[in-house]
């Protein structure tokens, strides 16, 4: 199918689905209001969820989840999903400098940042809405209602496919009546000054509407040790960005209106836009030092800068280009200070209709975002730099019937469309040469990179109950992916084009359907017990390396990869106990995935290179509970998962030797190996354990409704690699984390005072890392020296203490 008939195809779409909400059926009764805009439980211990896109209590719901209400995100002043992933054990998630500019992983399984093209193995979903591209990591989340992290592939209920898993993210809605809440704090190690608040209520007799904002300020929570100024290999200065690095300003607003057109058909449209300005990802980088050294390896032969070290320390040198450079045709480079600039906004129209035969639900949105960076890699010494456009727009429709019928037999059904066009634009600035007297540039290469892209699939599930106690749902999703994608190396400086050929063009177009079966049976002995198992599917498109280096070998075989396949299965038990007052869960799985997309980084060629892993399978178990004592509340989750590639041979690490595994597949005879066996080994960013425990206690003042709330959680990982080579020192130990909080709550919490402290042990975590190009790794297997390369590490957020004051009315 040709974009021009897929876009006629979402239009249709479109249209049908307007026509079938607003005209099917007469009204029948009220659309009920959310009254509640942090209503996520109804009786006492019953957490609502909607996981199979329908409100259901928790326990009644046969997916692995783990719910996030915003209590618990308040708690601990949680905004972005990078901190999100310590309150779920096997999740790490953190920010990087290139292609998708994210590293998410759950239960092993992810998609590192290093390849533009791919969409991610987890996957967002906002207000219904999908994201997959990973930069949506980076926008802040708040007035949230609650996050739903679904566990394992995901086909039928949520859009595109997700193979390893999915953030369900829902936002608050209006209130019937008139709300208002606002909120400040500071962050003193990051000298972070925010502030968010609501104002919500009804219009008119049928209207409502919720404005939302959030406003951040911050220094950064890291030192940079760089000098004020530095002189580059040519003589010409480069200049510290700042003092302190990780800060930045973000400005974002959301405004939603609902709308009762009839007493059984709603409108909701949610906007958002938001404005983010940073150091860039590369602001988060600090060195590691391979084979034991003690100081940073000599680029090129330019020396280390005394600045840096070899520890992940919270300190790191981080220098601007000399502003010769960036001017001097360098695309988005600007002043040669590095940033990085993030404008992203949405809009959904979400339409309910509510009949005696079905409730059909329309969602139409359109998302964009723009985002240019300047990063550099290797520190104040040697300038191995690149600067980046990703221009994303996205239109998608989902109509979806389900059946209200009074027998044992209902049915969910649907049809899914999505419109996508991305550009991915690349300089690169990685040896400082002199200009070039032709093309007036510094620049090493240029790239203009990206794709144009549809997505069709049609799902559905039936649902039988054969008694009171036993419940079986079946249901597919079939899918449709077309995508063509385009690289086009550009004019740079002539003394690098014969590594980097000229006006060299790459076409791709990739075309594939996919049939996704699911089948759960439920078993449920009594109202509070609930037993389940499951068998899943799940699918994620191939495609093209957009961000495949154009050297003289680059083809478009080279740079194809084909879709990733899940199928597995989970069983669970929940219960509630006690009264309600102890909820128990517990989940199994095993699931293997087939041709598994990989991404490394070649630190010779500048450049990503992707594959298609044999099988990666994942096998564990995980529980959670929660127990209210009264005012006392203790919860706690525990993971352990098991990792393994299976029939994978990979590229090897740069300067890995025949000794130290690099042994396996060369062009010829005469040519070095290039790649190591994976079988049997634990993928990256997969700990075997993880888990966290806490507990909350809110102590009563006075009679006049004074409370004083204390919390305190301690997550803890086992050891993972970072490296998608799985370099024997890329490795994080195993860590503890510890939160706390105390908030001091007025009579009816209409105002509250809150002391909030995230990783009190003041932990420096990588969440990922590659090599830094020149700075060591040459050759592999036969030309290995044995001499590994310096890795730029990704660390997360280290100690922070915030002081907070919210008042509501």
């Amino acid at each position: 199918m040709d974009r021009r008939a897929a876009l006629r195809a979402i239009r249709y779409t479109c249209f049908v689905s307007i026509i079938a909400v607003a005209g099917a059926g007469a009204p029948v009764h009220a659309q009920e209001s959310s009254a509640d805009p942090v209503a996520n439980t109804s009786n006492e211990g019953e957490i609502i969820v909607t996981a199979r896109r329908r409100d259901e209590r928790l326990i009644d719901a046969p997916v692995a989840i783990t719910a996030l209400g915003a209590a618990a995100l308040n708690n601990y002043a949680v905004t972005e999903f990078t901190d999100m992933a310590s309150l779920v054990p096997t999740m790490v998630a953190g920010k990087a400098a290139s292609g998708s500019s994210a590293s998410i992983f759950l239960r092993g399984v992810g998609s590192t940042a290093l390849s533009a093209g791919f969409d991610q193995s987890v996957s967002f979903v906002v207000d219904g809405m999908p994201m997959s591209r990973g930069r949506e990591i980076s926008i802040s989340q708040y007035d949230v209602q609650r996050v739903e992290v679904l566990k394992g592939p995901q086909a039928l209920f949520f859009g595109k496919n997700a193979t390893a898993g999915l953030i369900a993210v829902s936002t608050n809605g209006p209130t019937d009546t008139f709300e208002a809440g606002f909120k400040a704090g500071y962050g003193f190690r990051a000298q972070e000054k925010y502030g968010e608040g609501y104002i919500s209520g009804p219009l008119a007799d049928s209207v409502r509407a919720r404005l939302a904002f959030r406003l951040s300020d911050s220094e950064g929570p890291f030192t940079n040790t760089a000098d004020a100024t530095y002189l580059d290999p040519n003589g010409m200065e480069r200049h510290r960005n700042s003092k302190k690095r990780g800060g930045g300003s973000t400005y974002s607003g959301r405004a939603t209106i609902e709308w009762d057109a009839a007493p059984n058909l709603t409108f909701q449209l949610k906007t958002g836009y938001t404005d983010q300005k940073d150091g860039g990802p590369t602001d988060l980088i600090e060195r590691i030092c391979a084979n034991g050294r003690t100081t940073p390896f000599t680029a090129n032969g330019v020396p280390p800068s005394p600045n840096a070290d070899c520890k992940i320390d919270g300190r790191s040198d981080s220098s601007s280009l000399p502003v010769e450079v960036a001017q001097a045709d360098y695309r988005y480079a600007r002043d040669g200070n590095l940033y990085s600039k993030l404008k992203s906004g949405y809009a959904i129209l979400t339409a309910t209709l509510n009949t005696d035969v079905f409730d059909i639900t329309s969602i139409t949105s359109y998302y964009r975002f723009k985002q240019t960076d300047l990063n550099n890699v290797s520190g104040e010494a040697y300038p191995a730099s690149f600067s980046q456009l990703a221009d994303y727009r996205q239109t998608v429709e989902e109509l979806r019937f389900q059946s209200k019928w009074d027998g044992p037999v209902n049915v969910l059904f649907g049809l899914f469309a999505s419109s996508n066009k991305f550009i991915f634009n690349t300089d690169a600035y990685i040896f400082p040469v002199a200009i070039d007297p032709v093309n007036k540039t510094y620049t090493t290469f240029k790239r203009d990179n990206g794709f144009t892209g549809n997505s069709m699939s049609a799902f559905g599930e039936v649902t039988a109950n054969l008694s009171d106690q036993i419940e079986v749902a079946a249901g597919a999703r079939w899918s449709h992916e077309a995508r063509d994608s385009y690289q086009i190396s550009l004019p740079a400086h002539s003394q690098f084009e014969p590594a980097f050929p000229w006006n060299k063009r790459l076409d791709d177009r990739y075309r594939e359907s996919d049939f996704s079966p699911q089948v759960t049976v439920r078993y449920k002995p009594s109202r509070d017990l609930t037993f389940y198992g499951a068998y899943k599917e799940g699918f994620k498109s191939g495609g093209f390396n957009i961000s495949q280096s154009m050297t003289p070998g680059a083809s478009v075989p080279a740079g194809q990869f084909g879709a990733e396949r899940a199928r597995g299965g989970e069983a669970g038990a929940r219960a509630i106990l006690l009264g309600g007052s102890l909820s128990l869960n517990a989940t199994a799985y095993l699931y293997d995935y087939l041709d598994l997309q990989v991404q490394n980084f070649d630190p010779v060629t500048i450049g990503q290179v992707v594959a298609n892993a044999g099988t990666l399978r994942v096998k564990g178990i995980e529980g959670d509970f929660n127990w209210r004592m009264g005012d006392f509340n203790l919860r706690g989750a525990l993971a352990y998962n098991h990792a393994q590639y299976k029939d994978y041979i990979g590229q090897c690490f740069a300067g890995q030797t025949v000794a130290q595994g690099c042994d396996l597949l060369r062009p010829s005879p005469t040519d070095a190996y290039t790649s190591q066996n994976y079988d049997g080994r634990t993928p990256p960013k997969a700990p075997r354990w993880a888990g966290r425990i806490g507990a909350g206690y809110e102590v009563p003042l006075s009679a006049s409704g004074w409370t004083l709330e204390l919390n305190g959680d301690m997550s803890y990982s086992s050891k993972y690699n970072f490296s998608d080579t799985l370099r024997p020192d890329a490795v994080q130990g195993a860590y503890a984390k510890f939160d706390a909080s105390m908030r001091l709550n007025g009579p009816d919490k209409r105002w509250s005072l809150a002391l909030i402290g995230r990783n009190l042990g003041n932990k420096y975590v990588v969440t990922g890392g590659s090599d830094i190009p020149f700075a060591g790794g040459t050759g592999t297997g036969t030309n290995g020296t044995g001499v590994w390369a310096d890795m730029s590490a990704f660390v997360d957020n280290p100690r922070e203490v915030y002081l907070e004051a919210s008042v509501k009315f």
